[in-house]
């Protein structure tokens, strides 16, 4: 597990014990000394994560050892917290003034407990990702490259935003970052621009742009355009990993919610044994259909499709046989179905075709080569058949949804009677039923 390195400088025995014990046990590395004097020294041979001193060290005050630790490069901004006893505001102000993260009362050493927690969940966590990167100084793009890799980033770099916006049609990263003014004809502003308006999602990946020019009105512009965050040139390491950290967690999350969003979708609206849509989904997608019926002046029909004796087939060759004819019969009615249509199991042995531009007799002949080529298909090597009842919404007749199901349940109702295995319409149900009333 990887671990912070922490520094811990006062001159109390009992106070040195107690802090070592503590960041310890929070999984930290721990060197500890007495003097402000020794503290400096450890600093020149060792990377410190968190620098912990108290107020009162015996060779000087603690906000001058602030001040010296800010004096180091390296140490500009590492997080340096300080322990005291004293409540007084100026004390306070000065020790932040010095350069202090942040300032705890010795009586209350939970809270530098909880501090300590969370900078050690930051400093240890870990990220992945991919990360196309635009920036046409070498110098800068080398410095960069390397931040970003330690980070545990695989790296994509351009000078021209011309080759960065190729590489990203190619997909798969999780963030952009670019230079706003770049060599070539392309701008970082356009790559923005083309990037936000890719109609997929990857045009919702996170952006960060960096620029020299840092004004406001030029930020103003940016984000107006698209881009998440914004950094000013020079760049501080230490700002850009927070930044970069940011963007990729939330981009991540956001990605796993719609992917969890898209599961509860399939479990909503797909049959699990098919992989079908389900009865539930029918009112959400037969909008679309009769609203385009309606507009475009065309006809709609619904086939009713039971497969017959299904339960005999149960009770004959088992359940789990049963099981495995309905998901072959599934896999093949997504094979055959028409651009446009849609085939719905509807419970049981039975499966629901709404189909789009489609008449009666057109529907009656379509149904007639699914029943034809389901002979042929023998799923799992049983023999198959069914009985098909078609209801259909001319142009300029008016049904609902609940209407030309019943219908077409009707017609299967009527067609299992007249011996199964056959297509028929409601409209020779009706005119059966007109031939048999004339006879009386």
């Amino acid at each position: 597990m990887k671990s912070i390195n922490v520094l811990v400088v006062d001159g109390s025995a009992v106070f040195r014990e107690m802090l070592e014990t503590l960041m310890k046990r929070l999984g930290c590395t721990v060197t500890v000394e007495e003097t402000g004097k020794e503290g400096l020294e450890k600093l020149k041979t060792k990377q410190y994560t968190l620098i912990c001193i108290a107020y009162h060290l015996p060779d000087m005050e603690g906000a001058d050892f602030c001040g010296q630790v800010r004096g180091i490069p390296k140490y500009q901004d590492t997080s340096l917290v300080m322990l005291t006893a004293e409540d007084n505001i100026t004390i306070l102000k000065r020790a932040m003034l010095a350069g202090a993260t942040d300032i705890f009362n010795k009586q209350d050493i939970a809270q530098l407990e909880t501090y300590v927690q969370r900078l050690v969940k930051r400093e240890t966590r870990v990220i992945t990702g991919r990360v196309l990167f635009v920036e046409d100084s070498p110098v800068l793009q080398i410095v960069i490259i390397d931040l970003l890799t330690d980070m545990g980033l695989d790296v994509d770099a351009y000078t021209r935003a011309e080759d960065a916006w190729s590489a990203f049609q190619q997909g798969g990263y999780d963030l952009v970052i670019t230079d706003i003014v770049l060599e070539g004809s392309m701008s970082g502003v356009s790559l923005v621009r083309k990037i936000r308006r890719t109609e997929s999602d990857v045009g919702e990946i996170p952006i960060i742009a960096a620029s020299g020019f840092d004004n406001v009105s030029r930020r103003i512009e940016l984000f107006n355009l698209g881009i998440n965050d914004y950094i000013a040139k020079p760049i501080i390491p230490a700002e850009l990993v927070e930044r970069v950290y940011n963007q990729i967690n939330t981009y991540h999350l956001m990605l796993e919610l719609r992917s969890q969003q898209r599961s509860l979708y399939s479990l909503a609206m797909l049959d699990e044994q098919t992989q079908l849509f389900n009865r539930h989904s029918i009112r959400e997608f037969s909008l679309r259909y009769f609203s385009d019926a309606e507009r475009h002046k065309m006809p709609l029909s619904f086939a009713l499709m039971d497969i017959d004796f299904f339960k005999k087939i149960n009770e004959d060759y088992s359940y789990e046989r049963g099981d495995k004819v309905l998901v072959e019969l599934g896999m093949w009615l997504k094979r055959i179905l028409r651009d446009g249509d849609m085939v719905v199991r509807w419970g049981g042995g039975e499966f629901l075709f709404i189909l789009a531009n489609c008449d009666g007799e057109a529907a009656a002949t379509l149904m007639g080569r699914v029943a034809a080529k389901l002979k042929r298909l023998r799923p799992t090597g049983i023999a198959v058949t069914a009985s098909i009842g078609i209801s259909t919404m001319g142009i300029g007749e008016e049904h609902t949804l609940s209407s030309l199901i019943d219908l077409a349940d009707r017609a299967v109702y009527k067609a299992k009677l007249a011996g199964r295995d056959r297509v028929l319409r409601f409209e020779e149900v009706l005119s059966a039923q007109s031939e048999e009333d004339e006879l009386y």
